[in-house]
């Protein structure tokens, strides 16, 4: 746990988005495979390359949500 008691939240955060993240990647690979009929190994590479662009997203967005929350803090100081 961290030392300003936000350890739990951010696992728990992390494990979420972790799984949110899973089931983007296999919901793109079922539309890509089975709907649209790809070749298994071009949708597999297709749902590869969205979750990393949701992963670079999730990283942008959280990024920007850190430094806000910190800028707070040091306007209260």
């Amino acid at each position: 746990m961290g030392a300003d008691g936000t350890g739990n939240a951010e696992t728990r955060m992390l494990v979420i988005g972790g799984c949110v993240l899973s089931l983007l990647g296999v919901g793109w690979f079922v539309l890509s495979h089975v709907v649209m009929k790809t070749p298994a190994v071009d949708a597999v590479v297709e749902a590869l390359g969205v979750m990393l662009a949701l992963l670079v997203v999730a990283s942008v967005v959280g990024s920007v949500t850190r430094a806000h929350r910190d800028r707070g803090r040091v306007d209260d100081q």
